[in-house]
């Protein structure tokens, strides 16, 4: 419980002892009314003061993702998509929203929550998608990057980087290791442009 919280409880105890033993009723009204108007300005003052809880910096890493994109195949800058990427619940994570109409047969349609975790230190990412994917990604801060692994079928491992450029633009590269992450093969290599 904090201070002020506690200071707060505390004032009310005391208006309401004031107020019991008040013989005059008006002052009893008078004095119910100057106790909520205590109690709800501490509880004010409390909750503007508390620190928040995603507040420290690590919170922000991957913010540069975050806005509404066309994405496009990097190695020819065919349309591959769009994304909306927002910061959610009180700013503790991101969601992304991801949509392909042009992807096969059917729509392909994706969502992401990604955070980072005081616990361990990393930032932790779930995929699904309209197939029936799931991907649960761990990583975090990897030079300029944001490195995400990912375990895939029989003993594969999934590495997603998130690349800032220099133009605003957001790199977004999929690899895949069957070997233990000595060897990468491509998978996909999109960048994201803002509408």
């Amino acid at each position: 419980m904090t201070k002020m919280r506690k200071m707060a409880l505390v004032i009310v105890a005391v208006a309401g002892f004031f107020m019991a033993t008040s013989q005059n009723s008006s002052a009893r009204v008078l004095d119910s009314a100057a106790a909520r108007a205590i109690s709800t300005n501490a509880s004010a003052q409390a909750s503007s003061t508390a620190a928040k809880p995603c507040g420290a910096p690590e919170y922000r890493q991957l913010d540069f993702w975050v806005g509404e994109w066309r994405v496009f195949q990097a190695s020819d800058n065919s349309p591959v998509g769009s994304s909306k990427i927002e910061i959610v619940m009180e700013q503790c994570g991101i969601k992304e929203s991801f949509d392909a109409p042009q992807a096969g047969a059917a729509d392909y349609v994706g969502t992401s929550y990604s955070s980072y975790d005081r616990k361990d230190g990393k930032w932790h990412q779930m995929y699904i998608d309209n197939s029936g994917s799931v991907g649960l990604y761990t990583g975090g801060p990897d030079a300029n990057d944001m490195t995400f692994t990912c375990p895939a079928k029989a003993g594969a491992t999934q590495k997603m980087i998130y690349r800032r450029q220099a133009d605003g633009s957001v790199r977004q590269i999929g690899t895949l290791s069957t070997d233990g992450g000595k060897t990468w093969q491509a998978g996909y290599d999109y960048v994201y442009r803002r509408k």
